[in-house]
């Protein structure tokens, strides 16, 4: 590992990582306590605003549709000049249900592939 790399990240070793992930693991941990202690505190006393931010319960409001429904949708978008197809999508979890393999689904669409960074039980 060069010195520039060494500086700009601030790790040394292996070791180091380690600790560094274990570190993050207990904040995380200590912040959603903390949060599920403001979320109670919220509940029974209302909305805690800091001057800075709110924290409150908000509303997040999504719809579902039923497949009749969902073609009537389709429909009036259709009637409206609207192509469907680019608006409605197939979610993993739906794909998964379909069994289909990778060379299946290539023959129908595009693979997409993200780079997340998370951790993973062992």
């Amino acid at each position: 590992m060069s010195n520039a790399v060494k500086l700009q990240h601030g790790l040394q070793s292996h070791d180091e990582a380690v600790q560094l992930a274990n570190e993050i693991n207990r904040t995380e941990a200590a912040l959603k306590q903390m949060k599920d202690e403001l979320k109670a505190y919220v509940k029974e006393q209302g909305g805690v605003d800091t001057g800075e931010e709110v924290w409150d319960y908000f509303e997040s409001v999504s719809w579902q549709f039923d497949s009749s429904s969902l073609k009537q949708v389709a429909r009036e978008m259709a009637m409206e000049g609207i192509d469907p197809w680019s608006m409605l999508s197939i979610t993993k979890t739906n794909i998964n249900k379909l069994g289909w393999d990778e060379q299946r689904l290539s023959q129908l669409g595009t693979k997409k592939v993200t780079q997340r960074f998370t951790s993973r039980k062992n």
